[in-house]
């Protein structure tokens, strides 16, 4: 009966910075800050910024996780078109600059800072929280999930058998709901169903302190899912937050990434996320792609690659570091030679640096992918790009093999050829507990492979292009449209001769996708130290490949 938040998130603004607002709107008032279920509505979802995690506590857990379904729920109800005027009108408060509430009407029904300095804050106070937590912990059950290093995951499952307690608890927030719509001043157990028709979420802690704009990330994530590329995002809590669990999808295995078909399908879908996802106008779009001056002055908000800013960036940081946990790791950390690091970055930024205007795409011989994608002379098209595809960031039904990209937190505007790049290079592995950054170079792709990979990936992006689909789940079996129907008229030399193009592309970012992690997993190393996984040694294999990588290569040039 209900869309979980289809309403809301369709009309929402993606404001990181409303993130920002809520967290200082929550320690301005007293009767906010000693409040840890204070909730404001960002990006269409609820946000309770007072509400910390501990990951190693299940009571913690699930808190966060029963209240952020509960809340999703209850803003779903009331943020159906049938309900938008009155979610306006009665259960939002209004606040102002001066962080004074005023009358009780919210001037937007999306949760989003006004011009006036609004802000949409949730009233929540009908139910008694720590009741329904107490009388649910038994019957749900949290399970730590295993594979990931920068972040703290947690199932959390059972929610299905508090059908009755949630619906009680919406209940009580839909009462005061009432005085100009009484559509959903109560529900039913369907009702509440259609909503939550799942039995596990997935609770994320986030790590990586200070590495990740975890506004701009969350922000983002919630365009991803408002368009079905990243599956669901119900809500966020002071350090982390929830998201859907794939039932049945398992993560894959760097021996997954060797067969031929598995290969093929991730191409195809990584083309959907470059072909498909445009970030939304905005402050959003401003952060990733920036202000360019156009030709007549005017400033624009052209996509721009966001590696060479973070690659500068985390070289300035990692040579901030003077010591790290133990004397070994500065020791280790020192024997890596920073400063030589730091001349090859130099020159790769040098060689990079001269540029024709970026333009859309289209418009040179070989563009074929939409939505504002540009094009630059020395590193190809620049999309919004995963940045991270790894074995195990990519989940795959065992049933259907369908694909599922996950874990976008180092997601951005980037060359298409430098994800491409991190994909093979990702073959090696290293980033399990068992590997423990032990990486296995023997595993990257040979030529053949890759210029499969390229072909079928230039092959999904035109017939993306040429049916105009844009959008659908590939969780849900669409998103592809008459996709296969398109294939008899793709000519297949100009397939062939954009995907060498391509190729020839992704070769120049092999190396710099190695200083890219390298620098990354010092800086790991540094803040989050080396007891759980060697970040120091998974290093010191990245950059001995790109020095090994650079030798071959200048030896055939």
């Amino acid at each position: 009966k209900y869309s979980v938040l289809s309403h809301l998130t369709a009309i929402s603004v993606m404001s990181p910075s409303n993130y920002i607002k809520s967290r200082d709107l929550s320690q301005k008032q007293p009767q906010h800050a000693s409040n840890i279920y204070f909730a404001t509505l960002v990006d269409g979802r609820p946000y309770l910024p007072n509400l910390r995690v501990d990951a190693t506590n299940d009571q913690s857990v699930c808190r966060a996780a029963l209240a952020t379904v509960v809340i999703s729920a209850y803003v779903s109800i009331i943020s159906s078109p049938s309900s938008s005027a009155a979610f306006v009108a009665n259960v939002t408060e209004s606040t102002n600059n001066d962080d004074t509430a005023a009358d009780s009407t919210a001037k937007n029904d999306n949760g989003e800072t006004n011009d006036d300095g609004q802000l949409t804050i949730l009233n929540l106070q009908k139910v008694d929280w720590e009741a329904l937590i107490s009388q649910s912990l038994t019957r749900l059950t949290c399970t730590k999930v295993t594979g990931g290093i920068t972040n703290a995951l947690v199932r959390v499952s059972g929610f299905r058998d508090l059908i009755p307690s949630i619906k009680s608890a919406v209940d009580a927030l839909l009462s005061e709901h009432n005085c100009n719509d009484t559509t959903h001043t109560s529900t039913t157990s369907t009702d509440i169903a259609s909503i939550i028709d799942y039995n596990s979420l997935l609770l994320r802690i986030f790590g990586a302190e200070g590495m990740i704009d975890r506004d701009v990330e969350t922000s983002t994530y919630a365009a991803l899912c408002n368009v079905s590329i990243a599956y669901r995002y119900l809500g966020r809590f002071q350090n982390g937050r929830i998201e859907g669990w794939l039932e049945g999808f398992r993560p894959l295995t760097v021996e997954d990434l060797q067969e031929e078909p598995t290969s093929l399908e991730i191409a195809r879908e990584m083309a959907r996320l470059h072909c498909l996802f445009e970030v939304p106008e905005g402050e959003l779009r401003e952060h990733h792609c920036g202000k360019r001056a156009s030709a007549d002055g005017e400033e624009n908000g052209e996509a721009q690659a966001g590696l060479w800013d973070q690659l500068t960036s985390w070289m300035e940081q990692a040579k901030g570091y003077t010591e790290f946990r133990t004397p070994g790791d500065t020791e280790r950390v020192k024997s890596l030679q920073l400063h030589d690091i730091e001349r090859e970055l130099r020159q790769i930024l040098e060689r990079f640096s001269v540029t024709r205007p970026q333009t859309p795409m289209g418009t040179s011989q070989h563009s074929t992918a939409a939505n504002a994608s540009t094009t630059s002379s020395q590193g190809g098209k620049i999309v919004f790009c995963h940045n991270d595809l790894l074995a195990a960031n990519i989940m795959r039904h065992p049933e259907t093999n369908r694909i599922q990209l996950i874990d976008f937190e180092y997601g951005g505007t980037n060359y298409a050829a430098f994800d491409m790049a991190n994909h093979f290079n990702e073959h090696a592995g290293g980033t399990s507990a068992k590997e423990n950054g032990q990486t296995d170079y023997s595993k990257f792709p040979d030529l053949e492979r890759q210029k499969k990979f390229c072909v079928e990936y230039v092959k999904m992006m035109r017939r993306l292009q040429s049916n105009g689909d844009l959008s659908g789940s590939n969780v849900e079996g669409k998103g592809l449209g008459n996709a296969d129907k398109a294939e008899g008229i793709i000519p297949v030399e100009e397939v062939h001769e954009e995907a060498m193009d391509l190729l020839d592309q992704v070769h120049q970012f092999i190396l710099v996708n190695h200083l890219y992690w390298g620098l990354w997993a010092i800086n790991q190393a540094a803040e989050e130290g080396c007891e759980d996984f060697d970040y120091i040694r998974y290093a010191t294999n990245r950059f001995q490949e790109y020095y090994a990588r650079k030798k071959d290569w200048e030896a055939k040039a």
